[in-house]
């Protein structure tokens, strides 16, 4: 497969020491610079100012040796996932294909806003970050990628992603997989959100999860310590009450691991100021997350999510895997707006995670895929919008990451009931991730032989 890689873009230095990513060509910037995008998360972008915050003892458990000598995981892997069906045709848009506006219509994207990655097809115009990661050499976009006999449904669809079984049998994530057959604990993956996705999910260990904001105990200062009393396991517990205690263990490991950062979050604002009053900046995200809201919030959802792993992978936790997520693309109705803030707070989220992993040696292994669960019809419906799909581009970015492009694009020549046929199956993203960033043969993990693909 040939290396689409262009010439690499310049880093520009901007007032204040911060460092912004430009293209060569005076191209798209990330919008958002290095220092201001790690303090959405409380600027902990130091091992140094992370270990005093969280004290030796906590930084042990949670980094697995001291600040300034701890071995980690060279490789880590952040999967960032569009709950409700992102339209990937108007996200890297075949615009020189001229079945595209023929099939698409009024969706179509206006070509002279799309910007051109080579070979008929650019991004979305509020994708600049992105394309500035394109010339970088650090994007690869696979495309056609999704698996056989779809079955358009939100929660079936996004099941089947997140455990990487098509039967849609299997109640086990395949990373929770990885976590069972490794031994790993339940601070080798980390998910950033309201809820534990299925992802993270395993037989005998879970990942944990934790809100982009303060992290609270239940009860008052009493009820607490009476709660890390009950926690305390010991030998003397019943099976079922051993449990229990392992679980709220599990809990307040987590709190004195992750709380001090945690709280450095919620008590910023979405822009790294002080709070104005009201919800807080984690509560606030956490209801754009599971409602949906998205970019229609405005609150730096993913960014906010994105810089408090950026942070913890800069300070030398030993986490592998976090877990990230951003909701509202379900477009049905008024799809062009939507999706227009939506992929911009995606683009700015990424493209900033990224420039802050490709300067610090902490961050150089470090691999972020961004997927969902259907693409959405190729034709538009009578309300401004367009109905679920099947195939659809995922995107891989980082500094190992070899960019270029990867799979086989639909043709839109030769569609399946007005819906772009898969070609890519996606275990073969899986399988690429399991071997080349977690160091694991993938076969357990996926139930199955698959190919793997050169993006790294």
């Amino acid at each position: 497969m040939p290396d689409h890689r262009p010439e690499p873009i310049r880093p520009t230095t901007a007032t204040g020491g911060d460092v912004v990513t430009e293209a060569a060509d005076g191209g798209g910037r990330s919008g958002m610079s290095r220092r201001r995008f790690l303090a959405l998360a409380g600027g902990l972008g130091t091992a140094g100012l992370l270990g005093a915050a969280l004290g030796p003892r906590a930084w042990d458990g949670l980094f697995g040796g001291s600040p300034s000598g701890a071995a980690v995981p060279d490789g880590r892997l952040v999967l960032v996932t569009l709950y409700g069906g992102n339209d990937g045709m108007n996200t890297v848009i075949p615009y020189g294909n001229p079945a595209y506006a023929a099939v698409r219509g009024p969706l179509a994207v206006d070509p002279s806003t799309v910007l051109p990655l080579g070979e008929g097809f650019g991004l979305h115009p509020s994708m600049p970050g992105c394309r500035a990661l394109w010339e970088a050499g650090r994007l690869a976009v696979v495309e056609g990628v999704g698996f056989a006999d779809p079955n358009f449904s939100h929660f079936a669809s996004m099941d089947i992603w997140q455990s990487a079984v098509p039967s849609g049998s299997e109640s086990t994530g395949w990373i929770g997989r990885w976590l069972d057959r490794t031994s790993g604990g339940p601070l080798r993956a980390v998910g950033i959100g309201p809820t534990l996705p299925v992802v993270l999910t395993g037989d005998t260990v879970q990942g944990v999860t934790v809100p982009a904001g303060r992290l609270v105990l239940p009860g008052d200062p009493g009820e607490q310590a009476l709660y890390a009393a009950l926690s305390g396991a010991g030998l003397d517990r019943t099976t079922l009450l051993g449990q229990a205690a392992q679980s709220g263990s599990e809990l307040l490991q987590v709190r004195t691991s992750l709380g001090p950062i945690l709280d450095r979050s919620g008590a910023t604002g979405a822009r790294g100021g002080p709070p104005s009053g009201g919800p807080s900046a984690g509560a606030t995200q956490g209801l754009a997350i599971s409602q949906g809201g998205g970019g229609r919030a405005g609150t730096d959802v993913l960014s906010v999510q994105l810089s408090l792993v950026a942070n913890l992978i800069l300070a030398g936790a030993s986490s592998q895997v976090y877990s990230c997520e951003l909701g509202g693309f379900d477009t049905h109705t008024d799809q062009a707006p939507t999706q227009k803030a939506l992929l911009a707070e995606v683009d700015t989220a990424v493209s900033a995670f990224v420039d802050a992993m490709a300067h610090d040696p902490r961050g150089q292994g470090t691999v972020v895929v961004v997927y969902t669960e259907f693409g959405r019809r190729v034709g538009g419906n009578a309300s401004g919008g367009s109905d679920h799909g099947w195939a659809n581009p995922v995107l891989v970015a980082g500094p190992p990451v070899r960019g270029g492009w990867y799979g086989q694009p639909p043709d839109l020549t030769r569609l399946a009931d007005g819906n772009a046929a898969y070609t890519t199956d996606f275990r073969t993203v899986y399988a690429t991730l399991l071997e080349r960033v977690l160091g694991v043969d993938p076969g357990p993990f996926l139930q199955g032989s698959f190919p793997t693909l050169p993006f790294l």
